[in-house]
């Protein structure tokens, strides 16, 4: 049985990383620290163990280029793309028209099946209302249309370190909404959504569904083999309460994305993750250097 390379849900692995992803599938394996017990683990990319692999990334300008390379080791691959117009608090994002020209270019080489929007998560302040973030949306589905065939969206989750760096960061002041009024824009961009011919879909926010408003499932294995014909491990992933993906291996680190993102839940500290990004996080992956040099020795 095959597994799910997860590219990645800790750091932005396109943007930042893709040479050095490249790298690893040509070496056929990585390893990979786990971020609670700080144990390594070798995971083999070869591509006889490779079911697919799925991206997350608010920028896929860099790895664009290299998606012949990595057709290499799987053709499989599916695409989380985040665009939310929202450079107040993701500082080194890119202008969402570019990202979008992106998103096309994604949408017409492979299924429009393999890729998915994500507006989220959704951060209301008291200097971005929702009717900014509803406005924003429009914009983006607009040119989005007919590429687009499903959102994920979710609120924010005022966690102590998201607090913590709304404080440090910004002159923002996060609102903290109800369920009622959450559930209320939801409806809302469900609608707008709708009107473009995009299905909207809640993640680990249930308390978002509706008839309008689908489970997200971001890692979907039923769906990934039964579109790629190959055998998947489709048992749930042991995450979140409500998240609903099943299996994958994650090969990112926590606190080495440079986005900035003032909400982002794998950085504890933005100038931390954007030094670790401008040293290539030598940490990150000195294990494969040390194995590397062996095998080639």
């Amino acid at each position: 049985m095959q597994q799910v390379i997860s590219a990645s849900r800790r750091t932005d692995i396109p943007a930042f990383y893709a040479g050095w992803f490249i790298s690893r599938l040509k070496a056929g394996y990585v390893h990979v620290q786990q971020p609670y017990t700080q144990k390594s683990v070798c995971v083999s990319l070869k591509p006889e163990d490779v079911g697919a692999i799925v991206f997350w990334s608010k920028n896929y300008a860099p790895l664009l280029n290299k998606l012949e390379a990595i057709e290499e080791t799987t053709k499989n691959l599916f695409f989380h793309f985040t665009i939310t117009a929202n450079r107040e608090l993701e500082f080194n994002t890119p202008d969402y028209k570019d990202s979008i020209k992106d998103y096309i270019f994604i949408a017409r080489r492979y299924l429009r099946e393999k890729i998915v929007w994500r507006y989220d998560p959704i951060c209301v302040t008291d200097k971005l209302s929702f009717e900014i973030h509803e406005e924003r949306f429009v914009q983006c589905a607009e040119i989005l249309k007919g590429y687009a065939r499903k959102c994920i969206v979710s609120f924010v989750h005022p966690y102590k370190k998201t607090l913590d760096n709304f404080k440090k960061y910004t002159d923002h002041l996060l609102i903290d909404l109800s369920i009622d009024r959450k559930r209320e824009y939801a409806h809302r961009l469900s609608e707008r959504a709708e009107s473009y011919g995009i299905q909207l879909y809640a993640c680990c926010n249930d308390y978002l569904l509706s008839e309008k408003i689908k489970k997200g499932s971001c890692i979907d294995g039923a769906f990934l083999a039964e579109i790629s014909r190959i055998s998947i491990d489709t048992r749930r992933a042991a995450t979140r309460k409500e998240c609903a993906c099943t299996k994958s291996i994650d090969v990112g680190a926590y606190d080495t994305c440079a986005h900035g993102c003032v909400y982002c839940y794998a950085n504890i500290d933005k100038d931390k993750a954007g030094a670790a990004q401008l040293r290539h996080h030598p940490g990150w992956n000195a294990l494969d250097k040390q194995v590397d040099e062996k095998e080639s020795a």
